[in-house]
């Protein structure tokens, strides 16, 4: 805690304030509680701070608000706190006084100096702690990340009270992702990022078995609620890359990073992870795994509940039972799922029919494993909305994600893969029993609320897009998809400022995941179109040929690159890239009939003639 203007006071005043704080810290319930039990070191450090150290989380914040509730009219005593939970090491002076060092205290300060007069702040890892509890969570106000002078981007939460604590955010700091409203902002998580696994097989080739596990492990994680889980597009981002796991950590905006390795030889494995806490550095668990191969599956199960264990997060039946489940019994046909999901992730038309063979493969080996069905009907979805329209792809995606629901009806993920499929038969109302199945089970599953709004918007209810489209970003606030969709049924609304300010705070996620995956069409040419929604045409069109440089022949890229150029008052060119999209296999008619984007050309014949093309 610090006195507020107390280098400003003569030096009697000093003392007398530095008095009469003692008192007031001394009368609290918590401070006299520790004190009989010896559990407390205070040290007053005569500059008008002062340090006190307690056991637990919950005990420092509430002596904090005693504090404030007994300064609350106090005519002149003025405080601003911060708590943070950190190592600490006491030692002795050649006076034989206690004092104290560590970087806890370090931090604890740094929490501190972010606020004004009044404030109680608290670090990112303390608000982590005290919103398990649900009593503490409407205390909770979080100012996201916040620059530190001559230090790293720290994660702060304001503590208030109607009654007590400064509600206003600090004004003195510039915040790197500040709330807007405070009391709007959900209470912080403990977040994680897994970032690639590294391959230490002699084969290269084994590089799809080492990523592999590593999504394994995201996607087990995202099915404990109290964790926020970085996205597999951001966390892989840095593979390859010799940076600080700390500022990787900082750039994820996650507390804590996993990485590891992986050796496969025949049929011998050996896996090493370790987890580690961004703030300090440390290690917060470790291990090595020499086993069978056909033990992967346990050893993915062990690395996560360690994980769970380690950032102390609770787990109900349900979680446990999700991570504990294996997809297959079948390590041949999980290789064979890996390499698919290896392809997968490039998103584009031909690895996307490479994805399918390997399913397929995966599925002549074990019918029965519910994971490649939904990879196949996934893959079936995505290219007959962005390349293929034909009626085999919708068939299979059908057949397929009702397969992989009739085999695990638990899976959110199926009924995810199910739910898109009916959208693309434009069966709405069985496609949103399906969404909120998936919702159900697991309620921070990215893709539900993702493809959800996606329906709904195509279906014409615009408000609940907005509100589907913000859901699937708070889920994954690193995601650019989501908040610069929610633009355009926004626009539609005619809230016309809430659309701009979707653009704008897009353009700021979008950028930093350029930053890190500069070869990322999508993100060029989405963040074009938000450009252009704000007026800056010339910006918006560079980024648009950034998009066309990387991939010319993508259906999907063409038709955005169209919208861009109809919007940038381009007739001509936004026709002639509709065009070529729809000849490299785009086939969506209802994007045509809904996007906001394209209503400059839609009353002209060649749109038009387009259009029953269709």
């Amino acid at each position: 805690m610090d006195v507020v203007g107390y280098s400003k006071l003569l030096v009697n005043e000093q003392r007398d304030v530095v008095h009469e704080l003692n008192e007031v810290v001394r009368q609290t319930s918590q401070f006299q509680k520790g004190d009989a039990n010896g559990e407390l070191i205070c040290i007053p450090s005569g500059d008008g701070m002062a340090l006190v150290f307690f056991q637990s989380p919950e005990e420092p914040v509430q002596c904090a608000l005693e504090i404030s509730r007994a300064l609350k009219n106090h005519p002149h005593l003025c405080l601003r706190m911060g708590v943070h939970s950190g190592p600490v090491n006491t030692v002795k002076d050649v006076n034989d006084r206690i004092n104290v060092a560590g970087t806890g205290i370090n931090i604890a300060q740094r929490v501190m100096d972010c606020g004004d007069g009044g404030h109680i702040l608290i670090s990112q890892r303390v608000a982590e702690d005290l919103a398990q509890d649900r009593l503490w969570r409407p205390l909770l106000h979080d100012l996201g990340e916040i620059e530190i002078k001559h230090g790293p981007k720290l994660g702060v939460a304001n503590l208030y009270t109607a009654e007590l604590g400064n509600p206003r955010p600090p004004e003195k700091l510039t915040h790197v992702q500040a709330a807007s409203e405070l009391p709007s902002v959900p209470s912080p998580q403990k977040s994680i990022a897994v970032l690639a696994f590294v391959n230490m097989s002699n084969d290269p080739d084994n590089e799809y078995f080492s990523d592999g596990i590593a999504e394994e492990i995201i996607n087990t994680l995202t099915k404990v609620k109290a964790l926020r889980v970085a996205s597999r597009t951001s966390a892989f981002a840095f593979k390859g890359k010799s940076e600080d796991v700390g500022e990787i950590g900082r750039k994820l905006k996650v507390n804590a990073v996993l990485e590891g390795s992986v050796r496969k030889a025949d049929n011998r494995l050996r896996i090493t992870a370790q987890l580690i806490d961004v703030a300090d550095g440390y290690h917060l668990w470790s291990e090595r795994y020499d086993r069978q191969l056909e033990d992967v599956f346990a050893i993915q199960d062990e690395i996560a509940e360690n994980i769970v264990r380690a950032l102390r997060v609770v787990l109900g039946e349900d979680e446990k039972r999700a991570i504990e489940k294996a997809p297959t019994e079948n390590v041949q046909a999980y290789e064979y799922y890996l390499r698919g999901r290896q392809f997968f992730h490039q998103f584009r038309r031909t690895p996307l029919q490479y994805a399918r063979r390997m399913f397929d493969r995966a599925i002549e080996i074990d019918p029965n494993f519910a994971r490649t069905h939904a990879g196949i009907a996934d893959c079936c979805s995505f290219l007959y909305m962005y390349w293929d329209s034909s009626k085999a792809n919708l068939e299979s995606a059908d057949a397929s994600s009702r397969k992989a629901l009739e085999l695990d009806p638990g899976s959110a993920e199926a009924h995810t893969s199910r739910a898109l499929a009916l959208t693309l038969r434009r069966q709405y109302d069985e496609a949103r029993e399906e969404f909120e199945a998936a919702l159900r089970l697991n309620s921070m599953l990215f893709e539900a609320h993702y493809f959800f709004a996606r329906a709904c918007l195509t279906e014409g209810k615009l408000d609940e897009a907005v509100t589907r489209y913000r859901d699937a970003w708070r889920v994954r606030p690193e995601d650019y998809q989501a908040i610069f969709l929610s633009a355009d049924p926004l626009t539609k609304l005619g809230r016309r400022e809430e659309a701009l300010e979707a653009a704008r705070q897009g353009l700021q996620v979008a950028d930093a995941h350029l930053d890190l995956n500069p070869d990322d069409a999508r993100a060029w040419y989405l963040s074009a179109a938000a450009l252009m929604r704000l007026g800056q045409r010339d910006q918006a069109l560079e980024r648009a040929q950034r998009a066309y440089a990387i991939d010319p022949e993508d259906a999907g890229v063409l038709y955005n690159l169209a919208c861009i150029y109809a919007a940038g008052g381009l007739a001509a060119e936004a026709l002639d890239h509709l065009d070529k999209a729809i000849q490299n296999g785009f086939g969506q008619r209802e994007w045509l009939e809904n996007d906001s984007s394209l209503d400059p050309i839609r009353d002209e014949p060649r749109f038009q003639a387009l259009l029953r093309k269709l």
